[in-house]
């Protein structure tokens, strides 16, 4: 879930604006040019933008493909909208204008604008369709290990998180995006405050050179393996419950939002391994961690109910 230049724009326009919750629109009230706010989420998955497309042309990568979603898929996309926090449920309606899945896609998913010029912020999601034939510990797993690089060391990196369908992880990172982008909740939230000090520039007390260097950084690299448990010991110091999150404010909140759904509301595992010739040599839990847990409460916004 590589953010791409596109949504780290949107972003750091939203933080330019007035940080105020913006009213949303009457159920009976169109948005977006006629949009229609009353269709299950689950029924806007629709062919990708041409915007979209182009970006990955443009990027040098190889035109990934439209993928013709079986009735397994559309059963799977549908549970895991049916798992998104209330405040997800609320506002997806009214913001989320599409979604659409990419064969030969390079990440693993991209949120966007689905029209800059509409004054009411409507946002369209590309995925992967990769991960719908993935469960969660083998999606994270490949991804994290793109982070070290194994040569000559009997070392390897594993995210024990159970056999959810990927999906559920994707779209509870992807949508709170969309959450954010439309409340615009960074930067300014004490959630983002307390642990950042720019986008991408983490505050004084938990920084880290070994953070700074890893691969989902802008200007980060992949590390030896043999280096994978000092870069999470360095981790287990700062509030930061993925090494994703560590990467920008944006995915921080994300990677949060998603990770105390699945463990604290849908009782899913997450530990992170390392194990050397099969044997456990380093875990770390970032759910129990009682830095990341002192962040907890800034959450309980996505879990308000209305009224």
């Amino acid at each position: 879930m590589r953010t791409l230049p596109f949504l780290g724009l949107l972003l750091a326009a939203c933080a330019n604006e007035t940080h105020t919750v913006p009213a949303m629109p009457r159920q009976d009230e169109p948005v977006g040019g006629g949009f229609d706010a009353h269709s299950p989420l689950e029924t806007r998955i629709t062919a990708t933008p041409v915007d979209v497309l182009r970006m990955f042309v443009e990027d040098g990568q190889a035109s990934p493909t439209e993928h013709a979603l079986t009735p397994e898929e559309r059963r799977k996309v549908a549970a895991a909208f049916a798992a998104l926090p209330p405040l997800h449920r609320r506002i997806l309606p009214e913001r989320l204008h599409s979604i659409s899945f990419l064969d030969g896609m390079p990440n693993g998913a991209l949120t966007s604008p689905a029209d800059a010029n509409e004054p009411h912020r409507l946002f369209h999601i590309t995925l992967r369709a990769g991960v719908l034939r993935e469960n969660l510990s083998e999606f994270l797993t490949q991804k994290e290990q793109q982070c070290f690089d194994t040569a000559g060391s009997s070392r390897r990196v594993s995210i024990e998180a159970g056999t959810m369908d990927a999906i559920v992880f994707v779209l509870l990172h992807e949508t709170t995006h969309v959450v954010d982008g439309s409340l615009r909740l960074t930067p300014d939230s004490a959630f983002t405050t307390s642990a950042w000090s720019e986008r991408t520039l983490i505050a004084p007390a938990f920084r880290d050179p070994l953070l700074a260097k890893a691969k989902f950084r802008r200007d980060g690299e992949v590390l030896p393996v043999d280096r994978a448990e000092a870069v999470y010991s360095a981790l287990e110091r700062t509030p930061f419950v993925s090494l994703y999150g560590s990467s920008n404010w944006s995915d921080d909140l994300a990677e949060a939002v998603a990770w105390y759904q699945l463990t604290e509301r849908l009782g899913q595992p997450y530990r992170i391994v390392i194990r050397d010739q099969g044997k456990e040599a380093f875990a770390y839990e970032p759910m129990k961690s009682p830095v990341v847990r002192n962040r907890f409460d800034q959450l309980s916004k996505f879990y308000e109910e209305p009224g």
